[in-house]
């Protein structure tokens, strides 16, 4: 009925092979998406406990998403030398990733920052 030259069918494999190589390399590229947060960090300082607490409030696709809050020790002068990149370190832990600090105060006693941090799933 129909018949090709072996030529044309060697051609026409090699075009499913890069199909297949291009749809298994989408594939692989898709499977690395991350989900991006956007949001404002806060971390206050507590003298009478020696404590910090910081926390992110922000949204994610739409959705009110919060980290923390996380508490942990440090001295006067350590919190009046910590800055927002750091404080967003000690949030993220593992799975997440603080990517930019667009605007940040500190006083002494808060830091506030409008930060953006990527998830990646």
């Amino acid at each position: 009925m129909f018949k090709l030259e072996s030529s044309v069918r060697a051609l026409f494999c090699i075009l499913i092979i890069v199909a297949l190589f291009l749809g298994s390399a989408l594939y692989v590229y898709a499977g690395q998406m991350s989900s991006t947060i956007s949001g404002r960090l806060a971390a206050t300082y507590d003298s009478s406990s020696g404590t910090v607490t910081a926390m992110v409030a922000g949204y994610c696709e739409g959705n009110p998403v919060t980290l923390g809050p996380s508490t942990w020790s440090a001295s006067e002068k350590e919190f009046s030398k910590l800055k927002a990149e750091e404080v967003g370190k000690i949030l993220c832990g593992d799975g997440l990733s603080l990517k930019k600090v667009t605007k940040s105060v500190h006083n002494g006693k808060e830091i506030v920052a409008d930060v953006v941090i990527v998830r990646y799933e």
